[in-house]
């Protein structure tokens, strides 16, 4: 019957609408070659129109009006020809299944133009759709029926339909801009669907986990059952003031796209407040390894709260997940106050429905906040902290407390108000760029009034600062190309350029004593080092995933970064198996099998922390 369609579409009435859409099509293919440099290959584009044409056919073939058919057409072709287009120039990967979990955050993050390129659009998509079924006749409905069945049908051979596809079309996966302009937008998007449905896993049962947890142990050179012997994240001193028991306030500032952008500036000075390059300096200039770029702030979130890396572009927030013992219900169970603060919506990246499952008891979100001192659309963070302190100051009891903040300024777009003027001049052609550098010249100075005001009213705190991402500076990597820092795209760049993607400042201040060299550290792993520098008893689940014996290893979505003994970064990408890639690619998928159990599955893991075995708290049984 589908022969049918199709030659019955080829003839008179139905070869001119066709012929239109492919003309609206070939429109949004220029012009996304002209707009945004994403030149789809030629070859490609006459095999995507195969696939194009079959779902204008089936769509043409239940539309009542064809006007509004075709006006259903160039919405598809704009957002998945030239909303590619615009990812790929703004971050390096076209639009992707797993983007539909990000829909709502990705309009909020866009303001009033969010609505208009991302909501108004699929709005329109799906009552141009809905609106415009014609049901009166049997083409008609089986038409629909094989739209609307089409998805599921999909997820039986998505394994062999994947295998066939990457044979003969192609697939690198860690250069998704490649595969892109090399298929073609509808051919991309049904290859990446196909993966999608054949990388769903069924949770693992026990076995398989307790597996997986000896191999990661084996890996790490720790062959005994206590995993208090695991090995620890190196403090960089000798010495702590601190004993065992002593129960500390934890302050964990998260700082939004934090970042110097002084290498990509013709700067006679350095672009943050000298205070900070000084604390900078006593830490040995440490750096965060972020998993994300640009943003997806909830997955920075994610690591150092919970301990486990996240190799995805998805929000692990917005997907759910069990309610897990990570490190603030460890610290609740302990007599911990446990607070998070961020100065958004609540539901933002689904924070209202994270933070409690995480074990936070409290959660400051936009209404809780006056907005004293405004840029833009975002508070302070002079006033986020000041209004966080004051809160914290108001409850008498006398129990510490985990602080964990999140801040807002600084957040692309960078916009500016008269009362925060430029510190260098700006270039019409890069204005983001310096934009960004007046933001964190501000963001910087009010982070050290912060530091210097809590080691004066709380000493002993322990203290964790750094940036969550670096920060978009214009298409096709803009401001990045200064001096070189970047060149290409993620399939372009070598080991050291990828590490420059993901390395933000981190301070690290133990209390009394003082700040802390840690080095180049994943940020899952700032979750076992606050663990340690508080000697909290009986271990956490983080402690379930050691990193290889001599290995700093940063899952990052599409490829795994990785840095030797010798501190030399290494890039494994798919179906690498040679030197540390061999251990390092073993070692994440153990480390995702465990996370699936864990926070999709039936927690098998956590009988690797039982009582029977380790003194630990009830929060974590």
């Amino acid at each position: 019957m589908t022969g049918s369609f199709i030659s019955a579409a080829l003839r008179g009435s139905k070869l001119l609408p066709l012929l239109a859409a492919n003309l609206v099509y070939g429109l949004a293919l220029l012009l996304a070659a002209l707009l945004f440099a994403v030149a789809v290959a030629p070859l490609a584009v006459l095999r995507d129109l195969v696939l194009f044409n079959l779902i204008a056919i089936l769509l043409l073939a239940c539309a009542r009006r064809i006007w509004a058919w075709l006006l259903l057409v160039a919405l598809l072709s704009a957002v998945f020809v030239l909303g590619s287009a615009a990812k790929i120039a703004l971050l390096g990967r076209p639009i992707m299944p797993e983007d539909a979990h990000s829909v709502v955050a990705l309009t909020r993050i866009m303001g009033p133009m969010g609505w208009v390129v991302v909501a108004l659009p699929l709005g329109l998509m799906a009552l141009l759709l809905i609106g415009n079924l014609k049901l009166d006749t049997r083409r008609a409905a089986f038409s629909l029926a094989l739209l609307a069945a089409a998805p599921l049908s999909l997820a039986p051979v998505a394994e062999p339909a994947l295998r066939l596809a990457d044979r003969h079309i192609g697939n690198a996966p860690w250069d998704q801009r490649e595969n892109f302009v090399g298929r073609g937008p509808a051919t991309h998007m049904l290859q990446e669907t196909l993966r999608a449905y054949a990388l769903i896993q069924p949770p693992p049962d026990a076995e398989a986990v307790t597996a997986a947890i000896e191999r990661l142990r084996q890996r790490a050179g720790a062959f005994s059952a206590d995993l208090a012997l695991l090995p620890a994240i190196p403090v960089g001193f000798d010495g702590d003031v601190y004993a065992a028991g002593q129960r500390r306030n934890v302050h964990i500032l998260l700082l939004e796209s934090f970042w110097d952008p002084t290498p990509l500036l013709d700067a006679e000075t350095p672009i943050l407040d000298p205070r900070f390059y000084a604390l900078w300096d006593e830490t040995g200039r440490s750096t965060a390894l972020s998993p994300t770029f640009s943003g997806g702030t909830a997955n920075a979130e994610f690591e150092v709260l919970c301990g486990f890396p996240v190799d995805s572009w998805a929000v692990k927030f917005e997907l759910g997940f069990n309610a897990v013992p990570c490190l603030p219900a460890q610290l609740r169970d302990q007599g911990y106050r446990t607070i998070a603060s961020h100065p958004n919506d609540a539901g933002f990246w689904n924070r209202v429905s994270a933070y409690p499952r995480l074990g936070f008891e409290h959660f400051w979100s936009k209404p809780d906040f006056v907005a004293d001192e405004m840029i833009s659309w975002m508070l302070s963070d002079r006033s986020l902290y000041r209004q966080i302190a004051e809160k914290i100051a108001a409850d008498e009891t006398a129990a510490p407390v985990l602080n964990f903040v999140v801040t807002l300024y600084g957040h692309w777009t960078y916009d500016m108000v008269p009362e925060r003027p430029a510190i260098l001049p700006i270039d019409p052609a890069q204005a983001e760029l310096g934009q960004f550098a007046t933001a964190m010249h501000y963001k910087s100075i009010e982070l050290m009034d912060e530091i210097e005001r809590l080691r004066r009213a709380d000493p002993d705190a322990l203290i964790i600062a750094f940036g969550d991402h670096l920060p978009n500076l214009g298409y096709n990597w803009g401001g990045y190309k200064n001096n070189g820092f970047f060149k290409g795209g993620w399939g372009d760049f070598p080991a050291e350029m990828y590490l420059r993607s993901r390395e933000t400042p981190l301070i690290v201040i133990d209390g009394r004593n003082g700040p802390v060299a840690v080095g180049r550290q994943p940020l899952y792993r700032l979750n076992g080092l606050i663990r340690q520098r508080l000697h909290l008893t009986g271990p956490a689940i983080a402690d379930l995933l050691p990193q290889p014996h001599g290995l700093t290893l940063r899952p990052v979505p599409d490829t795994l970064l990785g840095l030797d003994q010798a501190g030399t970064p290494f890039l494994c990408k798919p179906g690498e198996s040679s030197g540390p890639c061999a251990i390092a690619t073993d070692w994440l998928a153990d480390v995702k099998l465990v996370a699936q159990d864990l926070f999709d599955g039936s927690g098998h893991a956590l009988g690797a922390l039982s009582a029977e075995r380790y003194p630990v708290s009830a929060a974590l049984r």
